[in-house]
């Protein structure tokens, strides 16, 4: 899923269309580079017009790169990435230089060879030595090299409401850890408090995107290659183990509550308003619960996403690359933005703390928050230092996620045609919460032919 980390945690595929189409220039255009000569490149990411601080704040970035580096040319427009339009645009070479895609994309774009290999170009950047190699992973191909950055990754935690756990008799501090705990817990917060105990989302993709998490939680796997190609791999006993649990807690426990067709943001909306003590998500998305729906940021922590033998969670962020079109200069020119854009202010104390001043100055902006480090702790723990002064959120809310990260694996969303795995499995979720009787089996057989048949025409 798609995270952008200017706005919140809350847009779980970003199916935005590009609001200034005419603004997208060919990554090829003026300036393929050359001796002497001033290099353009295009890049996504500037907010749209309707943000019109974040819009300026992001053209002051574009003017400071563009005085810094007098050789080259930054143009930028508010594209985002769309599924609809993507393809279609990448292909006929009117997608900007640098591009920004969900974690779900990368590897298929390596394969067919859309993308730039930057790997040169980073082994020059001496902070890239230092960078998690668990972070990089989902953006290389199997001989190690290297075709993009991710920047605002997450892990997926299990974000919990502390009034509620306290006035249920359990212990903020002490989330629970596995999801057996998840479900003894989820009781007692309905039981005690009439509160809905665990709330699934099951719309818009999301009913897939966390059966991934329980998946990969519980030591399975969605997709795996079978001779050379990619297939489903989900229709087995790890799957099929949480969807029983999700059954088990809606019809058997009655903690999940009757509306069960509903997305991020009616979930984050009743967190909010006290009437959820737990769901799945990233660490940030608490922004919006707190920005826009009025919780208060003292009672919500996040904790490590629950296991069940697999001591894994989702791994998941933005990834910015470069088309295979434009050329090594405009290369170049590109990797050097996206270290300037996106990169410095989690490996650059100042910068980092800056940024944090920026943001604690308007009260509705919340520092501190955690994202999940890029680079080595030795780095991370000096931008903490950095922006501790300007920190407006309890750190303690959120230790047990960062302990429990320390311990896990990070697996990567399904690296092929995820979004469609995604589509295919959320009407599974949804009826194992709709239907009491509903055929797990059977709806999981029904969805690998469905992904199969998509994996299939793509490869």
């Amino acid at each position: 899923m798609y995270r952008n980390k200017l706005l919140s945690a809350a847009v779980p595929l970003l199916a935005v269309a590009l609001t200034a189409a005419g603004l997208v220039a060919c990554s090829s255009s003026n300036g393929g580079g050359g001796k002497g000569k001033k290099v353009t490149i295009t890049v996504q990411g500037m907010p749209p017009t309707s943000d019109a601080a974040g819009r300026t704040k992001f053209q002051d970035q574009v003017a400071a790169f563009n005085q810094a580096n007098p050789d080259i040319k930054v143009v930028a427009t508010d594209g985002a990435w769309d599924p609809q339009t993507f393809a279609t645009k990448l292909a006929g070479g009117t997608i900007e230089t640098v591009i920004r895609v969900p974690l779900t994309e990368p590897q298929g774009l390596i394969k067919r060879k859309q993308v730039e290999d930057l790997t040169a170009d980073l082994n020059t950047w001496p902070e890239f030595k230092q960078y998690d190699k668990r972070v990089l992973g989902p953006s290389q191909d199997s001989t190690g090299h290297v075709y993009g950055l991710t920047e605002a990754q997450y892990t997926m935690g299990l974000v919990y409401n502390r009034a509620l756990f306290t006035k249920a008799g359990l212990d903020p501090m002490h989330p629970p850890t596995t999801w057996d705990e998840v479900r003894t817990d989820a009781k007692i917060i309905h039981d005690k408090t009439g509160a809905v105990g665990y709330a699934e989302t099951t719309t818009n993709n999301t009913g897939g995107w966390h059966l991934t998490s329980y998946t990969y939680s519980r030591g399975g796997t969605m997709e795996t290659d079978q001779d050379g190609k990619t297939v489903a791999a989900f229709n087995d006993q790890p799957t099929k183990d949480a969807l029983q649990w999700l059954h088990d807690m809606r019809w058997t426990d009655d903690s999940m509550g009757s509306n069960q067709l509903q997305n991020q943001t009616d979930v984050q909306r009743k967190f909010g308003a006290g009437q959820v003590g737990m769901f799945i998500d990233a660490p940030s998305s608490i922004l919006p619960i707190v920005q826009q729906y009025g919780g208060d940021r003292n009672d919500f922590s996040v904790g490590a996403l629950p296991q069940a033998g697999g001591n894994a969670t989702q791994l998941g962020g933005t990834v910015d690359m470069v088309t295979a079109k434009a050329s090594p200069a405009q290369r170049s020119a590109a990797v050097k933005w996206i270290i300037y854009e996106y990169m410095r202010a989690e490996f650059d104390p100042a910068v980092a703390a800056a940024k944090a001043k920026t943001s604690a100055q308007n009260k509705t902006q919340m520092v501190g928050i955690p994202q999940l480090p890029a680079f080595s702790q030795d780095i991370q723990d000096k931008i903490n230092a950095a922006i501790k002064p300007y920190v407006n959120v309890p750190q303690e809310n959120f230790q047990p996620y960062l302990d429990g990260n320390a311990t896990l694996k990070f697996e990567s969303e399904p690296p092929l045609d995820a979004q469609q795995l995604y589509a295919a499995l959320d009407p599974v979720v949804q009826a194992v919460l709709t239907k009491k009787g509903a055929d797990i089996d059977s709806l999981l057989s029904k969805a690998e032919k469905q992904v199969n048949a998509e994996l299939g025409s793509g490869q």
